[in-house]
């Protein structure tokens, strides 16, 4: 099999920057620049402050990491 024929250039065509793109490990939709937010401890998963706060409060854990969290540790 010819490897030059699966070949092909790569141009750089702008910067990606992860932050702006976050989602809610709670609800999935993207954290914009102005919400309020927190990450988990342990994996740094960012979530919607009022979901992260809610999950926690009913799950005691992170819904990504699944990894105990006190409430108190936010505060």
């Amino acid at each position: 099999m010819d490897e030059k024929r699966f070949k092909s250039s790569v141009s750089i065509i702008g910067e990606w920057n992860w932050e702006k793109l976050a989602r809610c490990i709670v609800c999935n939709l993207p954290i914009k620049e102005n919400d309020p937010a927190l990450k988990c401890p342990y994996c740094k998963n960012y979530a919607h402050r009022d979901h992260l706060l809610e999950w926690i409060k009913i799950k005691g854990k992170c819904p990504f990491c699944g990894r105990r969290i006190n409430l108190d540790s936010f505060k």
